[in-house]
């Protein structure tokens, strides 16, 4: 990053993101001094997208498991109230 940008930064200036063309974009600060000072610009960063897709798997499991613990939980309770062996 630019030095100016930099010192910007360590003196409290408000930082903002702006989106650019082709998946760039720029930090710009606005310092004290009421000048701003930009960033160098960089691509963002794709997703994975078979990543996000098995963590959400693991997710949906994760709540069906859930829900048949609460099923059983009941089952066990009716079992119990109803003297059933």
């Amino acid at each position: 990053m630019p030095k100016d940008f930099m010192d910007c930064v360590k003196n409290k200036g408000r930082v903002v993101t702006k989106s650019l063309k082709g998946n760039k974009y720029v930090k710009i600060c606005y310092g004290k001094d009421g000048k701003s000072y930009t960033g160098e610009v960089k691509l963002k960063k794709k997703t994975n997208a078979i990543k996000d897709n098995k963590i959400n798997k693991e997710r949906s499991y994760i709540k069906h498991a859930k829900a048949q613990a609460a099923d059983l939980l009941k089952l066990k309770e009716y079992f119990d109230k109803n003297n059933c062996n």
